[in-house]
């Protein structure tokens, strides 16, 4: 295993520079013999938007799954490679298991960062790194997920109810057998 130079071994450090440089946290598990994270040294990682975005928008730390008990009990960690998506504090946001190729590792990286920023209420930004995930990934599974979570921040900066009905309507149109298209909430 050849892993980036570029990934820092501890986490309490990782978050002190996090939260020095306004960024979250990325923390994967990894283990030898891993053959999804294999994968991601060898084709995801190396991917040059996938390296783009991944600095620019988080500070990564990679921890061995089996070497680093206290930390994969902290996050509750069984699989690897896992991808645990933290803020300035340390606390989990969003986290996802197994080998991504780089398409849906991009996807996973704006839900990453907007599962951090939605929070803070950096609304505008999130629409706007949403808009960007949909344009460049409009037919990606993860797309509906983009698509409603675009959509609470558009509701939650203008409290809006006739907003978030026309992003759900606009799933339901483009994305009829998503998980997403079925949380409609209106009795008609």
């Amino acid at each position: 295993m050849n892993p980036d130079q570029n990934w820092y071994d501890d986490l309490e450090t990782t978050i002190k520079i996090a939260r020095l440089e306004g960024k979250g946290v990325l923390l994967q598990f990894h283990r030898d013999g891993c053959a999804g994270c294999k994968k991601m040294y060898e084709i995801t990682y190396p991917d040059p938007w996938v390296h783009s975005e991944l600095y620019e928008w988080f500070v990564p730390v990679r921890k061995d799954i089996l070497q680093d008990r206290a930390i994969r009990s902290r996050y509750s960690a069984y699989w690897t490679p896992s991808f645990y998506f933290l803020n300035t504090r340390g606390n989990e946001q969003y986290y996802q298991n197994g080998y991504l190729n780089p398409e849906d590792f991009r996807v996973l990286l704006r839900l990453g960062k907007v599962a951090i920023d939605l929070p803070r209420g950096k609304y505008f930004e999130v629409i706007d790194l949403l808009d960007d995930g949909l344009k460049n990934f409009p037919d990606n599974p993860k797309a509906p997920s983009m698509l409603f979570t675009r959509g609470m921040a558009e509701y939650l900066l203008g409290k809006e109810k006739s907003a978030f009905r026309g992003t759900m309507t606009e799933i339901i149109t483009q994305y009829p057998d998503s998980q997403e298209a079925r949380m409609w909430t209106w009795m008609e």
